[in-house]
């Protein structure tokens, strides 16, 4: 549920977040994590007692079968949403990597998952998550929050390197907060690859508070590196 939730485009975009507004840049990722709190505290049990796996059955089930083309279109939509967001995520890893043309990595990295859901479907899409998981963690967890903080002295030494703005919790702005958790909050509650998990309530939950430390320790490691250039929140 996790990797489903966090991609790409939280990782990079919550860490590229933080190092623009300081700590508030966690509220993109804490704006999902809280969808996924909410769908597995308040949903979960009913949408398992009735047996829905997806969007479609979901609309059927309320308005009737012709609610189906309707729910194909939305869904649509939706999901071109979530792909503009993660392939541009993957392919500014590309660019940064291996120094590639912007649309010879979209090209790439859209090719590989491509080839590995359409080959082994949504099994495939499954070991994938697994294997995201435990490098998402293992990396940002175990290995950079870690070594970074240690590297800045620990928060005493973060305090010193940026200026108070840094810390502010309101520092992208409220209306962006309200946004965030709008579109990702609300979002989370109709996607389909989380009405398709069936994780139970505790599980979902658990997910779900991963989601918002994932989002802080991103926001917070940007504090803890060099920065490449200096700027105001990042004196030389």
């Amino acid at each position: 549920m996790a990797a489903v939730a966090l991609g790409g485009a939280s990782t990079v975009g919550g860490v590229g977040l933080g190092y623009k507004f300081g700590i508030s840049g966690r509220w993109l990722v804490v704006a999902i994590g809280s969808g996924v709190l909410l769908l597995s505290l308040l949903f979960a049990g009913t949408i398992q007692k009735l047996k829905i796996y997806t969007v479609s059955q979901m609309l059927t089930l309320r308005y009737g079968s012709r609610a189906t083309e309707a729910s194909g279109i939305v869904m649509l939509a939706y999901t071109l949403m979530l792909c503009a967001t993660s392939t541009g995520a993957y392919a500014t890893i590309f660019v940064v990597l291996f120094d590639w043309d912007r649309a010879i990595a979209i090209a790439v990295g859209g090719a590989i998952v491509l080839v590995y859901s359409t080959v082994g479907g949504m099994w495939s899409i499954t070991l994938a998550d697994q294997v995201q998981f435990i490098i998402k963690t293992v990396g940002i967890f175990f290995l950079i929050l870690p070594f970074t903080l240690n590297a800045a002295g620990g928060m005493e030494g973060i305090r010193s390197r940026v200026d108070e703005s840094f810390f502010q919790i309101d520092g992208i702005g409220v209306q962006a907060i309200i946004t965030y958790f709008v579109v990702y909050t609300l979002g989370l509650l109709i996607g389909q690859g989380h009405l398709a998990a069936r994780l139970p309530r505790q599980g979902g939950a658990t997910a779900g508070i991963y989601c918002i430390l994932y989002g802080v320790a991103g926001a917070l490691t940007v504090a803890c590196w060099p920065p490449p250039r200096c700027t105001s929140r990042f004196p030389c």
